[in-house]
Formats: C-alpha cells, sequence, structure tokens
C-alpha cells in the first residue's frame, strides 16, 4: 500500500513537472510567434507556424496575401508591437497531440487613402466586425488606431517534434477544422468555450480590482 501511494505521489510530481516544462517553453514560444507576426518577419512567421496550415494556404500564396492585406489602394495597415498581455489556458492532451489556447492583446493601424467622411459609422464597423474592444479615429492622419484581444491555438506534436507551434484562432474556427479531425474540433469547441468564459471572468475581476483601488486612492488623498 506504501509503495502503491509513493508511486502513485511521484507519478503526480512528474506529471506536474512536465506541464511546468511545456509552460514554460509555451511561453518563450508564444512571444516569438507575437514578435513575427507585428514585424511581418515571414521566416519567422513561417518557423513559428503549425506546418499543416501550409498544406491549405501555401507560404508564397500567404506571404502574398499578406501583402495585399498590409498595403492596397484603399488603405495600408501596420501592426503595433504592445505589452502581448498573454493569458494562457490549461495545456490539453487529445489523441497523443498537445493544445492550448492563448489570449493577447494586438492592436493595429489602420490609414486611409482617401479622406473619411464617416468616421464614426467606420468605428462601430471595425468594433462589430473584429470584435474590437477600443477604436479611435485620428483626423489628421486619417489612421484608425485599432486594440482587440486575439487568439491564438498552440500545438505541439510528432509533425512538430513535441515544439510548440502556432494557429490564428478565426472567429468560426474553420482553419481548425479544417486541419484537425472531427473528435479534436469537438473537444476544443468545449475548451475554447470555457478559455473565453474564464478571460471574461478575468477582465470582470480585473475591472473590479482596479476600481476598487482607484477608490481607495482617492479616499488616501481625501484623509
Amino acid at each position: 500500500m506504501k509503495t502503491k501511494i509513493l508511486f502513485i505521489a511521484f507519478f503526480i510530481f512528474q506529471t506536474i513537472a512536465v506541464l511546468a516544462q511545456d509552460m514554460t517553453s509555451l511561453k518563450t514560444e508564444a512571444l516569438k510567434s507575437y514578435k513575427a507576426g507585428v514585424n511581418m518577419n515571414f521566416d519567422a512567421i513561417f518557423e513559428t507556424t503549425y506546418p499543416k496550415v501550409f498544406d491549405i494556404i501555401p507560404q508564397e500564396q500567404m506571404k502574398t496575401m499578406f501583402g495585399q492585406m498590409m498595403e492596397n489602394e484603399q488603405f495600408s495597415i501596420k501592426l503595433v508591437e504592445v505589452d502581448p498581455g498573454f493569458s494562457f489556458g490549461e495545456i490539453k492532451k487529445i489523441e497523443g497531440k498537445m493544445f492550448c489556447l492563448i489570449g493577447h492583446n494586438n492592436v493595429m493601424a489602420m490609414k486611409f487613402k482617401e479622406p473619411m467622411n464617416d468616421a464614426e459609422s467606420m468605428t462601430d464597423i471595425f468594433k462589430s466586425s473584429m470584435n474590437a474592444e477600443k477604436v479611435t479615429y485620428d483626423k489628421a492622419t486619417n489612421t484608425f488606431r485599432i486594440e482587440m484581444r486575439s487568439t491564438l491555438i498552440a500545438v505541439a506534436d510528432e509533425l512538430t517534434k513535441k515544439q510548440w507551434k502556432f494557429l490564428n484562432k478565426d472567429k468560426d474556427n474553420k482553419l481548425f477544422s479544417m486541419i484537425f479531425d472531427e473528435k479534436i474540433v469537438k473537444i476544443s469547441k468545449f475548451i475554447s468555450s470555457s478559455f473565453s468564459h474564464s478571460y471574461k471572468n478575468h477582465c470582470r475581476c480585473s475591472h473590479s480590482c482596479s476600481s476598487r483601488n482607484k477608490l481607495q486612492e482617492h479616499q488616501h488623498q481625501l484623509t
């Protein structure tokens, strides 16, 4: 009995140690992926992207798409490097693959080349279509600054030699559904729902704590 208890304790300790190592490497690789994207470093983007993405969108096609999106006749987009403010979900193992959802801050400056006559309605469009948390318009430069939370899906499996690689989570999870089988997609939907709920609770808690701290600071100033 004693031997069995010691074995279970050792197993739990080993599992926690492995997950801690995975989380450490995950944080390092997530930052690398974020910086690759914000700096439009295609070599680094391709290196940190989950390989099966390129079965759907070849690298050269992806590079062309990015180029057309970032600079065209109507507008130009520049990604703004900020503190990513990562929020990491639990690492989940599904069919031998490791998954983790990572929320992060995403800020872009979108400059239009023609004068903007209805900036207010464009602001509303950006907020609704991109789930932007904050949108501001600078009339002098004809530029919108769009601030939002985005989600990365981290994957580590045999294909990546157990190294963390990433793909962006789109609104309907279409890209993920094209890459992984139905069982993984079904479980990932539950994980995604739990992650979103957890983040919203975190935001409410952070807002509450911030408001409480400001009130205490104000009361201290009065005394």
